[in-house]
């Protein structure tokens, strides 16, 4: 279970957003083994500051990986457009999301210490992931009830959809393999995607 954020005074924002940054730039750099003392240097504070807030070095990583798995789904909103436009769009979000370098070394972190604490993992999974596909399933079985899509089971459609999208490259960043990703290619395989599913799930 993850540690709640401990209660107390009103919190200085600047202060949360430089502990976090610290947090998330040493723990993926360095992983857990990263003292609290050398993330309060980074950030700028004591850490009594950081103590005040989090009840422990556990509670602070939770604290990453829920800002983690938030930014994966804050930008990821799905209407009520065709399922071509809304799959593009909402494909692109994705991408440019789950491909971040940022994103990618923290999803590294999150595998890294997944034996350890395996709370993390699966808060990061249910409120990341698992809840992307659940926004997009929702949306393919909204499609198909107005006759737009036509699919039995919008969870695995929405699935094999994302599946599409992140291909083997994503595999092959987490592992480092072969550098960065570019723009065009990132568009081109969602365009591809998209198309891919259409031809399966068109009306």
């Amino acid at each position: 279970m993850i540690q709640p954020r401990r209660k107390g005074r009103r919190a200085d924002p600047s202060k949360d957003e430089a502990i976090l940054e610290a947090a998330s730039d040493l723990f993926t750099r360095r992983g857990y083994g990263v003292s609290i003392d050398e993330i309060a240097a980074i950030a700028g504070v004591s850490k009594q500051t950081i103590y005040a807030r989090y009840a422990s070095k556990h509670a602070l990583l939770a604290a990453v990986v829920q800002k983690t798995a938030e930014d994966l789904v804050s930008p990821l909103s799905i209407g009520s457009a065709p399922p071509e436009e809304a799959l593009v769009e909402f494909g692109e979000r994705f991408a440019d999301v789950i491909f971040n370098p940022a994103k990618i070394a923290m999803q590294r972190l999150i595998i890294a210490e997944a034996a350890q604490f395996p709370d993390l993992a699966r808060a990061y999974y249910e409120s990341g992931p698992q809840y992307v596909r659940a926004r997009l399933s929702a949306y393919i079985e909204r499609a198909s009830a107005a006759g737009k899509l036509k699919s039995n089971d919008a969870a695995t459609a929405a699935s094999q959809f994302l599946g599409l999208v992140i291909g083997a490259d994503h595999m092959r960043l987490l592992l480092g393999v072969d550098g960065a990703e570019n723009q065009k290619s990132r568009r081109d395989r969602v365009r591809a995607a998209v198309d891919a599913f259409l031809r399966i799930y068109a009306p």
